[in-house]
């Protein structure tokens, strides 16, 4: 029996054969079920972020070819999708009624479609580097008035620590055998007690000076960074040495085998491997946003990045179902009070900017990309220097003190409540996404 083709979005096609259609405001697990049924070719029938998700996913299914309409996607979105199904071995076509199907062949153009533009958010950040003032600001645009009113405030309080969790969430997931090999970085003064904590264990270790950028996440290694140790832990020696290899080789280029070796749900390392940026951590978090939002996938609390990272890897969308049993597992193998004061925190819709400045919210109702009423905003801690955390409290808490209603619009964030209206403008590199968990 013929593999079946399958129609991707909500938009019109006319086929010459019977196609496998996916229902209209199914969701993801409509798509999930389309792509199992192992088809020869998908056919794309819309343009924007939903089809460009739609196309990328089906590629990194394994689907051999992907339709587009044609014009549907800009020049630049079309450049990303055909490097991502090179990546993959498939091909990609655009299509209409009066020319046909053309093949579409990577020129080598790589965006990172959904997240804030990289250029602007590579210059504002180089412009603000050794300024905390700044830094804390990016993307907003601080005038006179908002000085002043900062000043005024107090800051944005800060988020309350679960006491008593692990440094490192992943090394329950691998006493749970869902890791075949733990990896972790840490300072190297820490590398004897890990070598104590896993002493049946194989531990393969590769020094490399890392310093890590507050904002994005991004790792620089050399000889300016701190002195760490890449460890790569394991009850199979040869796991091991393999993972150590492929990492000390090239870890963007064997990300796939390294994800089978970490034990990474195998849709994840897909959706991670068609990227062309992977080291900007905060470009990761806007990318699964919008793409969650293209599919219909819902945002699972297990899966809040924000809050706390309880998978090591970024998940295909925040309503994967392999990523959300895998963090589900994690919670389970924490102590039930430490777990089930993580999974309240975990539930909270949360303003994310990058990862110095992430603000949640408590008593929050949620409506797309607006929080209809909050009673409390919370600064989420980070490891960023003190003056900065502490100049984006006070700006974020002349913002959003007091509770009401938040519109994240495209020119400016805005907050209704009983204090009146207040409003602050965005400006380039246009940072903040609303994470609608727990809503």
């Amino acid at each position: 029996m013929q593999s079946p083709v399958i129609i991707l979005g909500a938009g019109d096609v006319r086929l010459g054969g019977e196609a496998l259609r996916e229902p209209e405001g199914a969701g993801i697990a409509a798509i999930e079920a389309l792509l199992a049924s192992k088809p020869r070719a998908a056919v794309v029938t819309e343009g924007g972020m939903p089809g460009f998700f739609r196309a990328s996913v089906a590629i990194e299914r394994g689907v051999p070819r992907v339709i587009v309409p044609r014009g549907a996607l800009g020049a630049s979105w079309l450049a990303d999708l055909a490097s991502r199904a090179a990546t993959f071995d498939a091909e990609l076509y655009e299509h209409d009624d009066a020319r046909g199907y053309t093949r579409v062949r990577p020129s080598g153009r790589r965006v990172a479609v959904g997240a804030p533009d990289p250029e602007a958010w590579a210059f504002a950040a180089g412009d603000a580097a050794g300024d905390a003032a700044r830094a804390a600001v990016i993307g907003l645009a601080v005038d006179e008035a908002w000085e002043a009113a900062a000043e005024r405030a107090e800051p944005l309080p800060v988020d309350r620590e679960i006491e008593g969790l692990p440094g490192h969430l992943e090394e329950i997931a691998f006493r749970n055998g869902d890791k075949p090999v733990l990896y972790l970085v840490v300072g190297a003064g820490e590398v004897e007690a890990v070598r104590a904590r896993y002493a049946g264990a194989a531990v393969v270790e590769r020094a490399a000076p890392v310093a890590v950028e507050r904002s994005t996440g991004r790792r620089a290694y050399g000889d300016e960074g701190e002195a760490s140790a890449h460890l790569f832990i394991s009850d199979n020696l040869a796991q091991a040495e393999r993972a150590a290899a492929l990492w000390a080789e090239d870890s963007t280029r064997n990300v796939v085998a390294l994800g089978a070796l970490m034990g990474y749900p195998g849709c994840c390392t897909a959706a991670f491997a068609a990227l062309g940026e992977r080291g900007n951590n905060a470009s990761l978090v806007y990318v699964t946003a919008a793409r969650s939002r293209a599919l219909g996938a819902p945002f699972h609390a297990a899966l809040n990045v924000a809050v706390r990272r309880v998978v090591p890897f970024t998940p295909c969308s925040f309503g994967c179902a392999r990523a959300i049993a895998w963090a589900e597992r994690v919670l389970a193998g924490l102590p039930a009070e430490r777990a089930s004061a993580l999974v309240r925190a975990l539930g909270r819709p949360v303003l994310y900017l990058d990862e110095a400045r992430a603000v949640v919210f408590e008593g929050a109702r949620v409506a797309g990309e607006e929080i209809t009423d909050y009673e409390r905003a919370f600064f989420l801690p980070t490891g960023g220097s003190p003056e900065e955390a502490m100049r984006a409290r006070r700006v974020l808490g002349a913002l959003l003190a007091g509770g009401g209603r938040l519109v994240c619009g495209g020119d400016a964030f805005e907050v209704c409540g009983a204090a009146g209206t207040r409003r602050i403008l965005r400006c380039a590199p246009q940072l903040g996404v609303m994470l609608p968990f727990g809503s």
